[in-house]
């Protein structure tokens, strides 16, 4: 009797809870986002009209840009963080593999500022890094900061909401589908345009964008117990024979075509399906005002889907549409970490870059760059520049990397000058000639900000076929060489190469010039000394002064020709040249030159300048004459203004600037679009 008893009571209560009723389980809601590139910026317009409708989410699955959006909404990014996230970001900067100039010293920011087009080619086992343009390095960095909290391998199941995203096996050409895994991984996988981002490595598998095999995976979401099914498309329609007329249109009509796998059957799966108005937009569309735009072309094709949605909502709610969803802010993005990419890196991958420029004094000039790090007893580095254009130059360097500050160099340099000079604004003589110089530089130490370079240099010039004016007969063009020993000493911690709002920009190169090692012709050698500091004092936002301080002293009884100075345009053009507004090409100066100048910087939108440069400088013959008759009439006064626009882009500045000089009696304009080099 005592045993049964237990068992009766269980029996009774047993039957008690069976007859209670049971509560009716909601429909689970799955959403789908597709890929596109910056037009998956839209989906989280969708997202925000799905809370609006009361609908909660119980999985998504998306792919490329939807993978990303779906990912990190599901990790628990909230539709207003995601909102300030697309458009706070620096898309150019984050689609490259460029580094921000803080983590950059001085050489290897130079490197990347003159070259817009660079690859790095990673050495390593499987090579794969080096099957796409980009390697993702700044996306991988913005993963590691927007997804900190999951930092492992994790089942996505275990997300605030339950998540899987889809890539593509190149080998197999087969469907690769995460439910599981490293978060960052997966999203990275999905989003792999072939050709452009390096493809993921994972085992026998190398993964690209899931776009090629399943576009819009609502199969999967189905798969994973999904009733109802809202889905977001911002695939946009395929190019037509006349549409297609650059690489890159070729390369997305192939990926859109073969985003047509199982599209309209997923769609046909759908409950609810949104295309969102994509025309005149593209894969790459990352600019502010496309991102607003793409936004708000999301909130519209949801809007135009709202009955459907409150439907589903009053399906959910017992016939009544629910409240908003609101998800609380559970994420946010961690600080940003020094970047995986930094100077040894740069230094540890062979480099390859290629730069260009057109203005109105060269007409055209294309320069390509590559360095070659290797190790044979101890770390070193080959560098080649090969510059094509009126001026030829081609430089080769041996450096090398041994323990301690300093990184000796070899160098050899062949220049091919063709070189217009100009008096009272017009061309007075052309002077063409070939260079050739062997420099060592035992002392050659860089540091964040600053460079110091000590050495020895070997300088012959060949004239020849040159055309003088009546008045410069007397100028000599014969052969020339010399032994230099040269001291440069370079600060640099401004915080942009051509339009810095801050930081101090100071160079000072000293030079002894002989034909022996000892003296010139016969004499002391010829001392020369030049100098430029300038200082960034930005007191209002989108306003920076630029007050600057120069001079180039050559001392000694000899003037050779080539190391006669000059003023000149924004083009180096010869060794001793300053730049001076409102000057063309270059004009010849005396042996001594001081002067001042100031740039007003004025940013009147994101990448939009507009410059205004005044300079005055005396320059004299003989420096006992400089406290000396200060008469600023005199002639050995000169001075120049210049008014220009700037455009920044990727490939380059757009310059336009009209100016005037005392050393140019006309006004000269000057247009240029590139790099400078």
């Amino acid at each position: 009797m005592k045993k049964t008893l237990p068992l009766l009571l269980l029996l009774l209560s047993a039957s008690a809870w069976a007859q209670q009723p049971v509560a009716p389980s909601r429909p689970t809601v799955g959403v789908v986002l597709s890929g596109g590139g910056a037009k998956g910026v839209a989906h989280i317009s969708a997202l925000r009209a799905i809370e609006e409708a009361g609908i909660p989410i119980d999985i998504i699955t998306g792919t490329s840009m939807g993978a990303l959006i779906g990912g990190l909404y599901s990790a628990g990014w909230t539709t207003d963080q995601l909102d300030s996230l697309v458009r706070s970001q620096d898309w150019l900067f984050l689609l490259t593999d460029r580094v921000s100039p803080a983590d950059l010293d001085i050489e290897n920011r130079f490197l990347q500022d003159t070259y817009p087009l660079w690859h790095a080619f990673p050495k390593g086992a499987s090579g794969n890094e080096g099957a796409g343009v980009i390697r993702g390095d700044n996306l991988d960095h913005l993963f590691d900061r927007l997804l900190y909290a999951y930092p492992d391998s994790i089942c996505f199941d275990s997300l605030p909401i339950r998540f899987a995203c889809v890539a593509t096996d190149i080998v197999s050409n087969t469907e690769v589908d995460f439910h599981s895994g490293s978060l960052k991984l997966a999203m990275r996988s999905s989003m792999s345009i072939p050709g452009v981002f390096s493809p993921v490595r994972m085992g026998n598998m190398l993964l690209v964008d899931g776009g090629m095999r399943n576009n819009y995976p609502s199969d999967i979401a189905r798969q994973m117990g999904a009733d109802i099914i809202i889905g977001v498309s911002v695939q946009g329609d395929t190019l037509t024979a006349n549409d297609i007329s650059t690489p890159f249109d070729l390369l997305m009509q192939i990926i859109d075509v073969n985003c047509k796998n199982k599209y309209d059957e997923n769609v046909r799966n759908s409950d609810i399906f949104m295309k969102v108005d994509v025309s005149g937009y593209s894969s790459a569309s990352f600019t502010a005002t496309s991102v607003d735009t793409l936004l708000q072309r999301g909130a519209t094709a949801a809007a135009q889907h709202r009955a459907h949605l409150l439907d589903i909502s009053s399906r959910i709610n017992g016939g009544v549409p629910a409240p908003p969803v609101t998800r609380p802010t559970m994420l946010v993005e961690q600080p940003s970490s020094p970047r995986l990419m930094s100077i040894p890196q740069v230094l540890t991958f062979p480099v390859v870059g290629v730069t260009f420029r057109v203005d109105n004094e060269e007409n055209s000039a294309l320069q390509i760059g590559a360095r070659y790090p290797f190790y044979w007893l101890s770390p070193m580095e080959v560098s080649m520049r090969l510059r094509l254009g009126k001026r030829l130059d081609i430089h080769f360097e041996h450096r090398f990397y041994p323990r301690g500050i300093s990184s000796p160099s070899l160098s050899y340099e062949y220049q091919h000058n063709d070189i217009d000079i100009y008096e009272s604004g017009s061309r007075k003589y052309n002077i063409k000639s070939n260079r050739h110089i062997v420099e060592l530089t035992p002392i050659n130490s860089t540091f964040k900000k600053y460079r110091l370079r000590i050495g020895l240099r070997f300088d012959y010039h060949n004239y020849y076929d040159n055309i003088l004016s009546a008045s410069q007969t007397a100028i000599d063009v014969s052969d020339q060489h010399f032994f230099s020993y040269f001291f440069e000493s370079l600060l640099n911690n401004e915080d942009h190469l051509y339009f810095p709002t801050s930081g101090t920009h100071f160079i000072l190169r000293v030079a002894y010039h002989t034909d022996n090692f000892a003296t010139y012709e016969g004499s002391t050698g010829i001392p020369e000394v030049i100098m430029r500091l300038r200082v960034n004092l930005s007191p209002w936002k989108h306003i920076t002064f630029q007050p600057s301080m120069f001079s180039r002293l050559l001392f000694g009884d000899k003037m050779p020709l080539s190391l006669i100075g000059a003023l000149g345009s924004r083009q180096q053009m010869v060794d001793g040249q300053l730049y001076f507004p409102g000057i063309r090409s270059i004009v010849m100066t005396d042996r001594y030159i001081i002067g001042a100048s100031l740039r007003t910087q004025l940013r009147i939108a994101d990448k939009h300048h507009v410059l205004l440069d005044g300079a005055a400088a005396r320059q004299l013959d003989d420096i006992k004459d400089y406290y000396h008759s200060f008469d600023l009439g005199s002639s050995d006064f000169t001075y120049g203004v210049s008014l220009g626009y700037a455009y920044t882009s990727y490939l380059g500045n757009i310059e336009a600037y009209i100016g005037y000089s005392s050393l140019a009696p006309s006004a000269t304009f000057y247009i240029a679009l590139g790099h400078a080099f």
